[in-house]
């Protein structure tokens, strides 16, 4: 905005000159300023560059959507083949639309993966000052990561689970169910959110710890062994249906093993308390800790 100092010294300038240098020395100093672009955007922009031309990353989701797809086909084969058989190995209460959604298991090693990695790649290589010279705000720069942890995590979980789930189908041959099945598209659907808050879960301890190999080996940990072992510890049992992984796959269920208790929605709102906690102590630490 221009200050009243400066267009009463010009409207005085102009008064006393020709009329045409007047308009034009008007129009200099009362003309509108540059506009700026948004700096949120900009900031988005730049992880979006970022997350697209790395190759470790690209290289992590390509391979995630590959071995979750080529797994359900192989999944419903198995299970079809064992079926034909009756060999006992597959389950008496066994229900076709939880078979499709088992593969979300697998699909969240990747995109956690994917997580830990937006961040914990800059720490590596030093990069993370460039970024933070770029964008001073650090609060700003976490929630760019961020915003572009779920533009690139939402819309590949969802072609993944769809998909997976129709190449299971397809495997299951004459064991398989259509899309009308009830809990098919609300699985789909939450199945997307799930892997997507899971993703922002491990960006959060990411940026917490600051390690790739420690991000990624709690997370795994957690997933691998704390997690299953927890449910076979009697005093544990009942807390860790609360767990992020069991809250969010519950989400997904609609047979035998389905918790009723829980439901998909509630199942679906503890993976979100968990995120939001998750993502608060890595803002947090990302804001006090010097690089």
């Amino acid at each position: 905005m221009v200050s009243s100092e400066t267009t009463a010294a010009a409207s005085s300038g102009s008064s006393g000159s020709s009329g045409s240098s007047g308009s034009a020395g008007s129009s200099r100093v009362s003309g509108p300023p540059a506009v700026r672009g948004n700096a949120m955007l900009s900031a988005i922009r730049a992880e979006w560059t970022k997350a697209r031309t790395l190759r470790s990353t690209l290289a992590v989701l390509a391979a995630t959507f590959v071995v979750s797809t080529g797994l359900a086909l192989i999944s419903g084969l198995s299970v079809a083949n064992a079926l034909e058989a009756d060999n006992g190995r597959v389950r008496p209460d066994f229900n076709p639309v939880d078979s499709g959604f088992n593969i979300v298991w697998y699909t969240q090693l990747g995109l956690v993966a994917f997580g830990v990695l937006l961040i914990t790649g800059e720490f590596g290589s030093g990069m993370i000052r460039v970024s933070l010279a770029a964008v001073p705000r650090r609060s700003r720069l976490f929630l760019a990561k961020a915003a572009v942890c779920v533009a690139v995590t939402l819309p590949l979980a969802a072609v993944t689970v769809v998909l997976s789930w129709l190449l299971d189908q397809v495997g299951l041959g004459e064991y398989g169910v259509s899309l009308d099945e009830p809990g098919v598209l609300r699985g789909m659907a939450l199945g997307a959110v799930y892997l997507t808050l899971i993703a922002l879960l491990a960006f959060g301890v990411a940026t917490a710890v600051r390690s790739t190999a420690f991000a990624l080996g709690a997370m795994y940990v957690f997933l691998f062994a704390v997690s299953p072992l927890s449910q076979a510890v009697p005093g544990l049992k009942d807390a860790a249906r609360y767990l992020p992984d069991k809250a969010g796959i519950q989400a997904l269920k609609v047979g035998a093993d389905a918790d009723p208790s829980l439901g998909p929605w509630g199942g679906i709102l503890v993976v979100v308390c968990w995120t939001a906690l998750a993502l608060l102590i890595g803002w947090l630490t990302f804001r006090r800790r010097e690089v």
